[in-house]
């Protein structure tokens, strides 16, 4: 629960003094980078020297570009969540579920960097554009 605004309603104290109150502080720039250059290095670890180096050298270019879009999308003032909206909420679990399809992926069906980056492509739009409900946004 989070303070009233953008679609969210307030909720009395008296309802509140059953629960606990949790805060994490969101993770900075720089371990975020961290986070992902590790989950992509893996990757790149169990496909067992079958990608191209062209490929390996555009990790992290990818985990840049993936935190780029996402503060973008999330800092975006035509994207706050509104009661129509409400589904324009997104969190560091958007960025691990790029991750995740990207390692699904087999080495067979990345042959050269191109690839790689369609695929990229490809999860982004998967992750953050299938979330939009008009062409506008």
């Amino acid at each position: 629960m989070l303070p009233p605004a953008g679609g969210r309603n307030s909720v009395t104290m008296r309802y509140l003094r059953h629960f606990n109150l949790l805060y994490v502080q969101p993770f900075d720039e720089d371990s975020l980078l961290r986070i992902f250059n590790s989950v992509i290095e893996w990757y790149f670890n169990t496909q067992k020297g079958n990608l191209s180096k062209s490929v390996v050298n555009l990790g992290d270019n990818i985990v840049l570009s993936t935190i780029e879009v996402y503060n973008a999308i999330r800092t975006s003032k035509e994207l706050l969540p509104t009661p129509a909206k409400s589904h324009y909420i997104y969190n560091l679990r958007d960025i691990s579920k790029v991750f995740q399809g990207i390692s699904k992926a087999s080495y067979k069906s990345i042959e050269n960097d191109g690839d790689f980056l369609k695929l990229w492509a490809h999860e982004c739009m998967r992750v953050f554009q299938d979330r939009l409900i008009n062409e506008a946004d």
